[in-house]
C-alpha cells in the first residue's frame, strides 16, 4: 500500500517581516531627513565657542578671529566663552557633556586634547577619542623658547652647553604642571640629556615675566605674547619649536637644527561632542574651507606667526591620535604626574 504524501504550502513570512521593518526604516528615513534639514538650517542660533584658557592668550586671540569671521559668514552670533583651568581639562569636559547639536564647540589645542590627558589619564574628566568628535584641522603656531638677556647664551647650542656645566642650576618656567610649555621642557631635558628645574606658574603671562625679570632663566612661550618683549630687548629668543623654521620668523633658528628629534607645535583643532549629526561636521568643516580661501585672512595669521592649516575630520582624529601617543611617551619617560 503506498504512502500518500501531502505538500502543505507554507505560509511566507516575508509579508510579516516587511510590516515590522517598514516603521521602522520609515523612521530611519524621517531621522535622517530632519537631520540633514537642520544641518541645512544650521546654524538658527547663536554658537558657543568655548576656549580652554583665559582671555588674552594665544588661543583666545585665535578663536576670536575665526569667531568673528563664522559670525559674518552665518549672520549669527559665534561667541568666544572662555573656560580655563586644568590645563584645558574643564572647558574640554563640559564641551564633552554639551548637547551634540554643533551649537557648542570647542577650540582643541595641544594641552587640552593631547598633553592634559597624557598626564591626567581617567581623572581628566573627558576621553579625547570618544567623548569629542573632530571638526577639522585649524592652525599650527610653534613655541619660542626665550632667556633673560643676561644669561650669557645667544642660541641653543649655548644654551645646552651652558646647562651641561652646571646641572640642576638653571630653572624654566611655564604655565602649569602638565601643559605644552612645560612638556617643551621635559623633551629639551630629555634629547639634551640635562638637568634643569622646572618652575611652574599659574598662566604663561606670569612666567614670561619673571622670564624677564630675572627670577627664572627660560621659558617656552607663544610668538603672539614672546614677541614685544623680544623687540623691547627684555627676552633674548634662542629658538622655535617646530620641524622648520617658520614663514613668519625666518631668522629664528629651529631648536631641531640643534636636536633634531625636538618638535612641538602647538596646534588648534575644531571639536564637537560626541555623536553630532555628521552633516553639521560636514558643515563646519566646509565653514572653515571658505574662510580659509581669503588670501587677506591668511596673510593676517601669518604676520601673527600662524600657519593655518585646515583637514577633514579623519585626518585630524589621526593627527590627534599621534599626538597622544608622542607626549605619553614623554610624559611617562619624564615621570610627570598630576598635581
Amino acid at each position: 500500500m503506498g504512502t500518500t504524501i501531502q505538500l502543505r504550502r507554507t505560509t511566507s513570512v516575508r509579508p510579516a517581516l516587511a510590516s515590522v521593518l517598514a516603521p521602522l526604516f520609515a523612521t530611519l528615513l524621517a531621522l535622517g531627513l530632519a537631520a540633514d534639514a537642520r544641518a541645512q538650517n544650521y546654524p538658527a542660533k547663536p554658537v558657543r565657542i568655548v576656549v580652554p584658557y583665559a582671555a588674552g592668550g594665544a588661543v583666545d586671540i585665535f578663536t576670536r578671529l575665526m569667531a568673528k569671521e563664522l559670525g559674518t559668514l552665518h549672520e549669527q552670533p559665534f561667541v568666544v566663552d572662555n573656560k580655563g583651568g586644568a590645563g584645558g581639562a574643564i572647558a574640554a569636559a563640559e564641551v564633552a557633556r554639551a548637547a551634540p547639536d554643533g551649537y557648542t564647540l570647542l577650540m582643541g589645542a595641544t594641552g587640552p586634547n593631547a598633553i592634559i590627558p597624557a598626564v591626567y589619564g581617567a581623572t581628566a574628566g573627558f576621553d579625547p577619542l570618544k567623548d569629542l568628535a573632530p571638526v577639522t584641522l585649524l592652525a599650527r603656531m610653534p613655541y619660542v623658547l626665550v632667556a633673560n638677556p643676561a644669561l650669557p647664551v645667544h642660541n641653543v647650542a649655548e644654551l645646552i652647553a651652558y646647562m651641561r656645566a652646571q646641572p640642576g642650576r638653571l630653572n624654566y618656567a611655564s604655565s602649569g604642571n602638565g601643559g605644552p610649555d612645560h612638556l617643551a621642557g621635559e623633551l629639551l631635558k630629555q634629547l639634551a640629556r640635562v638637568s634643569v628645574v622646572h618652575v611652574p606658574y599659574k598662566g604663561s603671562a606670569p612666567a614670561l615675566v619673571d622670564v624677564a625679570a630675572g627670577q627664572v632663566q627660560f621659558t617656552f612661550t607663544s610668538p603672539l605674547v614672546a614677541m614685544p618683549l623680544v623687540e623691547s630687548g627684555k627676552v633674548r629668543i634662542l629658538g622655535m619649536t617646530g620641524r622648520q623654521r617658520s614663514a613668519a620668523l625666518k631668522d629664528v633658528p629651529a631648536i631641531a637644527e640643534t636636536l633634531p628629534d625636538f618638535e612641538l607645535s602647538s596646534w588648534y583643532g575644531l571639536f564637537v561632542p560626541a555623536n553630532t549629526p555628521p552633516a553639521v561636521i560636514d558643515k563646519l568643516n566646509r565653514d572653515v574651507q571658505k574662510i580659509y580661501a581669503s588670501e587677506d585672512f591668511r596673510q593676517n595669521l601669518k604676520k601673527r606667526g600662524i600657519d593655518v592649516q585646515a583637514s577633514t575630520p579623519e585626518a585630524l582624529g589621526q593627527y590627534l591620535r599621534g599626538e597622544l601617543a608622542k607626549w605619553s611617551k614623554v610624559v611617562k619617560d619624564g615621570g610627570i604626574k598630576p598635581d
